[in-house]
C-alpha cells in the first residue's frame, strides 16, 4: 500500500481514475457525473490540493438542519463547499485501500458491496425466517461518534500513512462550523454529510463487528443498522445485551422506536426490506412513508393551486416530476435514488403496484380536490401523457436489462 495516499491528490491520473469510478457507479447521478468530469477536466481540485500539500486546514462545513421524516424534528449534516467536497470524495475513495481491515459483515460504505450483497448475504446462507432475530438503529449516531475514542483507532489503521490522519485529525478537531453568516461550535462526531464519514463510521465500530465475524454469529451492520440472528430465544437476548453494552461503552444510544425482535416464523425486516420466506418488499414502514409522502405533496399542490390560480395540468406535472426525481433520478440532491435502492434486491412488484395506485390516485385528488368517483374522469391515458412513469413496468425493465 502506498504510504502516503494523498499525494495522490496531485495526480492527474488519478482523478481520471477517480472520475472513472464514480461514472462506473449506478449510484450516482447524471448531473453529477457531468459537473463530476468538469471539475476533473479544469482542474477544479488544485487549490484545495494545494492547500493540503502546505498543511492549511480546510474551510469549515456548512451547518445545515434538514427536516427528518415523518417528525418535527431536524437533523444535522455539514456540508463542504463545492470543491472541497470534491476533494474529500476522492479522498473517500483513496480510502477503500483500508477495505481490509473490515470484516465481511459490515456492508455500508465499501468497494463493490452494499445494500443487496447484505440482503443476499442474510437470505442465502441461512433459513432466516426459521431464526430469532434482533434489529436495532443507533440514534444520531454519526454526529454521536466520540473523536476521543475514535481517533486513537484511526491512528492504529493508518499508522502508515500518518500524513492522511494528521489530515482527518484535523477535520474531526475543527470545532467551528458556519450556520448562514455565523460561526457556531456544534457537537459535530464525524460530521453526518461529509464524505469521510462513512469510512469513520465503520470504523468506530468496527470491534463489534469483528466479534460476531470471529464467533461465526449471523449478522450484520450497514452504518448505524444492525441485526443478528440466532437458533434460541436465550442467544439472541445474549447477543442484544452485548450489541447494546458495547453501544453504552461507545457513548451511542439505541433508537428504541426502531428496535424490531422476530420470532421463528415471523419476517423480518432491515434497510427499508421486509423478508418473508423466499420473498423479500419493501418494508411495510418504507410503503407507507412513501405513501405519506405522496399524500402531503398532493395536499399541498391542492393548495397552491387554490393560492395561485394555477391549473391543473401545472400542478400534476409538478407533481409528476417531483416524484420521477425521487424515484428514477435526483439531480438535484445528488443522493441514492428510491428505485436504485430497492430495485435491485426486492423480488416482487407487490409494493409496488400499491404505490402506482396510490399515486394515480393523488395525482386524480389534485385535479378535483376531492375524492370522489368523479376523479375517475382524468384517465389513466391522460397521466401518462403528462410524464407519469409506472413503477411496476420500471422495475420489470430494471430487471430485464439492469439498468435505470
Amino acid at each position: 500500500m502506498d504510504l502516503d495516499l494523498l499525494s495522490k491528490l496531485n495526480s492527474d491520473a488519478f482523478w481520471q481514475s477517480f472520475l472513472q469510478y464514480k461514472h462506473e457507479n449506478e449510484n450516482i447521478s447524471a448531473h453529477e457525473k457531468r459537473d463530476l468530469a468538469k471539475f476533473v477536466e479544469q482542474k477544479e481540485y488544485a487549490p484545495v490540493v494545494e492547500r493540503i500539500n502546505q498543511g492549511l486546514p480546510l474551510p469549515v462545513p456548512q451547518l445545515v438542519q434538514l427536516n427528518k421524516k415523518h417528525s418535527a424534528k431536524k437533523r444535522t449534516v455539514f456540508v463542504f463547499d463545492r470543491p472541497e467536497n470534491y476533494v474529500l470524495k476522492a479522498v473517500s475513495y483513496l480510502l477503500h485501500q483500508y477495505d481490509h481491515v473490515f470484516p465481511r459483515n459490515l456492508y455500508s460504505f465499501r468497494k463493490s458491496i452494499g445494500v443487496k450483497k447484505a440482503i443476499a448475504d442474510l437470505t442465502a446462507r441461512r433459513k432466516t425466517c426459521g431464526l430469532y432475530s434482533y434489529k436495532v438503529d443507533i440514534h444520531d449516531y454519526f454526529n454521536s461518534v466520540s473523536t476521543q475514542k475514535l481517533l486513537p483507532m484511526l491512528r492504529e489503521t493508518l499508522k502508515d500513512d500518518l500524513r492522511l490522519y494528521s489530515f482527518l485529525e484535523g477535520l474531526l478537531c475543527e470545532p467551528a462550523a458556519r450556520c448562514g453568516e455565523q460561526t457556531v461550535f456544534p457537537k459535530k462526531g464525524i460530521m453526518a454529510g461529509v464524505p469521510v464519514s462513512g469510512f469513520l463510521a465503520n470504523l468506530y465500530l468496527k470491534e463489534l463487528d469483528h466479534w460476531f465475524a470471529d464467533q461465526r454469529i449471523l449478522y450484520a451492520r450497514y452504518s448505524d443498522d444492525i441485526i443478528v440472528f440466532a437458533e434460541t430465544a436465550g442467544q439472541i437476548a445474549q447477543y442484544e445485551q452485548r450489541i447494546k453494552e458495547f453501544l453504552s461503552k461507545m457513548d451511542l444510544t439505541v433508537n428504541h422506536k426502531k428496535e424490531f425482535r422476530t420470532c421463528p416464523g415471523e419476517p423480518w425486516e432491515f434497510l427499508g426490506f421486509c423478508v418473508n420466506g423466499t420473498q423479500i418488499d419493501l418494508a411495510p414502514i418504507s410503503l407507507q412513508k412513501m405513501k405519506d409522502k405522496m399524500r402531503r405533496k398532493a395536499h399541498g399542490l391542492v393548495r397552491w393551486k387554490k393560492r395561485t390560480g394555477a391549473c391543473n395540468e401545472r400542478a400534476i406535472r409538478a407533481y409528476i416530476r417531483h416524484f420521477n426525481r425521487k424515484f428514477y433520478d435526483n439531480p438535484r440532491h445528488h443522493e441514492v435514488t428510491w428505485c436504485r435502492w430497492y430495485f435491485p434486491t426486492i423480488t416482487t412488484s407487490a409494493s409496488l403496484s400499491i404505490l402506482d395506485a396510490y399515486s394515480v390516485e393523488c395525482i386524480r385528488f389534485i385535479a378535483t380536490g376531492k375524492h370522489t368517483k368523479a376523479n375517475y374522469n382524468l384517465r389513466y391515458e391522460e397521466i401518462k401523457a403528462l410524464g407519469y412513469r409506472n413503477l411496476v413496468n420500471a422495475y420489470y425493465h430494471y430487471k430485464k436489462t439492469d439498468l435505470l
